[in-house]
């Protein structure tokens, strides 16, 4: 089966600033060598700390920010070579949802007329724009009247669904959701959660989920990977991660969340230190500054993303057994 969008090699650089002398770094290296795959109708989770990529990595593959190097590949085809008709086919079968429900629709927009822009912006309309708007609010579950509302008249929740609304509206084959649940209640998380797995089955729906929410991400994703300063460090099915995560980073992130149940202990596996500044990325792995297993090798020699068993990989000298 071809992937519906496939990555090799993916590197984004910024340019740092250089202070008033003009001393500093010309290029700061945010992604370094990310390569995945998303098949049809599966949902990936990214994971990751603050900084360590995962909005950039959302942003590059829908080509919202500059590649330094790599391929990118939609439908099996690189989008290089697709050309400016190609281009646009990519920007209708792929959408996004931003972390921000509210600060992502306009304010001067009624809701309806926000979630039936991309209609007008790829001039598919081909009914009444209410009618559209109607349509695409039941899918979501608000009601007809919302299309005269405004962002700020909704809740969160109400928001979150006129956000996946939006996305929806072209029948893309390919959601990219940032955040999706971040700053609702836990009830209304879970309304959101299923209402993506809904459409997710009639729609025939991929998913890239960035999120920190290991408890979230554990219920709603067939693989996750997880990332470390712009890199991947283990990818795989999810519930293998879950299980048995081979990455001594994983490890300590799945030991961090929290077990509703007073009588069970996990073994303590904490990260020590902070997260190394991209500015000075520390030499051979990234991580073993905060590894309580670094050895001599890990501090001179960068690890590759080795494979491992049953479609998983680790980018570890020394991966946990």
């Amino acid at each position: 089966m071809t992937p519906i969008l496939e990555a090799e090699g993916l590197a984004v650089n910024f340019r740092a600033p250089g202070g008033f002398l003009g001393l500093g770094h010309d290029r700061l290296a945010i992604l370094e060598d990310v390569s995945l795959a998303i098949e049809p109708g599966e949902t990936l989770g990214l994971v990751g700390e603050s900084g360590s990529g995962k909005t950039t990595l959302a942003r590059a593959l829908l080509g919202l920010v500059p590649r330094a190097g790599g391929t990118i590949r939609f439908e099996g085809k690189a989008i290089e070579a697709v050309g400016t008709h190609g281009f646009r086919h990519l920007r209708r079968k792929t959408a996004m949802m931003f972390q921000d429900p509210v600060g992502s629709l306009s304010p001067r927009l009624a809701i309806g007329s926000a979630i039936t822009e991309p209609f007008v912006i790829h001039g598919a309309l081909m009914r009444s724009r209410r009618e559209a708007a109607e349509e695409l609010l039941a899918l979501v579950g608000l009601p007809k009247d919302f299309v005269n509302r405004y962002p700020h008249e909704l809740s969160g929740g109400q928001a979150r669904r006129a956000g996946v609304a939006r996305a929806l509206a072209l029948r893309p084959a390919l959601v990219i959701a940032d955040e999706p649940t971040a700053g609702l209640d836990v009830s209304i998380q879970g309304e959101i959660l299923n209402l993506m797995t809904r459409l997710k089955a009639e729609l025939a729906l991929s998913y890239i989920i960035v999120t920190h929410n290991l408890a979230m991400i554990r219920h709603v994703s067939d693989r996750i990977a997880i990332m470390y300063l712009g890199r991947i460090v283990e990818e795989g099915p999810t519930a293998e991660i879950f299980a048995a995560a081979r990455h001594p980073y994983t490890a300590s992130l799945i030991a961090s969340e929290p077990i509703p149940d007073p009588r069970r202990r996990r073994q303590s596996l904490a990260i020590t230190g902070e997260v190394p500044s991209i500015l000075n990325r520390p030499k051979g792995c990234e991580f073993h500054t905060r590894c309580l297993f670094a050895q001599e090798r890990c501090r001179s020699q960068a690890p590759t993303l080795t494979p491992l068993a049953s479609g998983r990989s680790v980018r570890c000298h020394y991966p946990l057994n």
